[in-house]
């Protein structure tokens, strides 16, 4: 698994995790990790965003600062989907898949 920072014209966006050519999103309104195929379309083909591969303390960082938290209100509809994701996957499990694929 790895771990990328993916930011827009340099602002960070999300923590992503890429798992057998899935990518997950983490939500910080849910504390989860959710499978996101747009973010896997955009790694795959688009490019609009810029993914950096990040460890295991980066990303526990960027967890601290809020980065995957999303607008209550403006994204209500997705937000809800996310909230009944029925297998979302915890952070702490990503993050020691991440762990142990880089030996971080």
């Amino acid at each position: 698994m790895k771990l990328y920072l993916v930011t827009e014209e340099g602002e960070p966006r999300w923590i992503a995790a890429l798992l057998h050519e899935k990518m997950y999103g983490f939500v910080a309104d849910t504390g989860m990790f959710h499978d996101n195929n747009a973010l896997r379309n955009d790694y795959y083909i688009d490019r609009e965003f810029d993914y950096e591969e990040i460890g295991t303390a980066e990303a526990r960082r960027l967890v601290a600062a809020g980065v995957g938290q999303v607008d209550e209100v403006e994204e209500a509809e997705v937000l809800a989907v996310w909230r009944a994701d029925p297998s979302p996957i915890p952070l702490a499990d990503v993050l020691s898949m991440a762990a142990g694929s880089r030996g971080d």
